[in-house]
């Protein structure tokens, strides 16, 4: 290195940048890293932040619906999420209503939570409490939710969109033969073909000359 108020041979500033540049870009790196733990996110509806991931803990404030909220993360399967408001305010929310901006839609997180590249956290209520409901009215409750099972809420199921038929195809229906020709099938109890007379004896009026009752009974003299 050059002594202080010379100048600096060319070749060796080189080589200093050369050695300076992998230490440059591990800087740069590292401190996106901790700015995507913490994720912006909106509420879809109306939704109660709560003291832990579940709907029974203490009810922390109501957020309206689109409030903005920073996710640090959520719990093993996406189902609640821990989240601050601008306020200072921190809690969870269920994650199906929250929406987050991926790929050009808003995409709820219960759903898209890993997609995102959510973290999963823990839930602890000894340390959690201890930090964010100091003062709150529940705050000496601990010991009644310290040993409660976390039920998480199971996943929706997402079904994915029906494929589109393409145009001008339609099934046919399969070929019977005798029918769809105009033709109705021989019936069993059909009429036999004639002229439309029917014969003597077959159930019509008796033709002229028959014998009737009581036609050859002897007159009176």
């Amino acid at each position: 290195m050059a002594a202080p108020g010379t100048i600096a041979d060319p070749l060796e500033v080189v080589m200093i940048r050369t050695r300076l540049l992998p230490l440059i870009a591990v800087a740069c790196f590292s401190v996106p890293a901790a700015a995507l733990a913490q994720q912006q996110a909106f509420t879809s509806k109306g939704v109660n932040l709560r003291a832990g991931p579940a709907r029974d803990y203490p009810l922390v404030a109501q957020l309206r619906p689109g409030t903005p909220v920073t996710v640090a993360g959520c719990i093993n399967g996406y189902s609640w999420c821990d989240v601050s408001l601008p306020d200072g305010n921190r809690g969870w929310v269920y994650a199906q209503n929250l929406n987050y901006p991926y790929q050009g839609n808003q995409v709820p997180l219960i759903t898209y939570g890993s997609a995102i590249g959510l973290p999963i956290i823990a839930f602890t209520i000894g340390t959690y409490w201890g930090q964010n409901y100091r003062g709150r009215p529940w705050y000496g409750q601990q010991s009644h939710w310290a040993h409660r099972p976390i039920r998480p809420r199971p996943p929706i199921a997402v079904r994915p969109p029906p494929r589109p038929k393409p145009p001008g195809v339609f099934p046919q229906r399969p070929h019977r033969p005798g029918v769809g020709n105009g033709n109705r099938p021989p019936m069993g109890g059909a009429r036999p073909p004639g002229n439309g007379v029917r014969p003597p004896g077959a159930g019509g009026r008796p033709t002229q000359g028959s014998n009737r009752p009581g036609q050859n009974r002897p007159q009176p003299r």
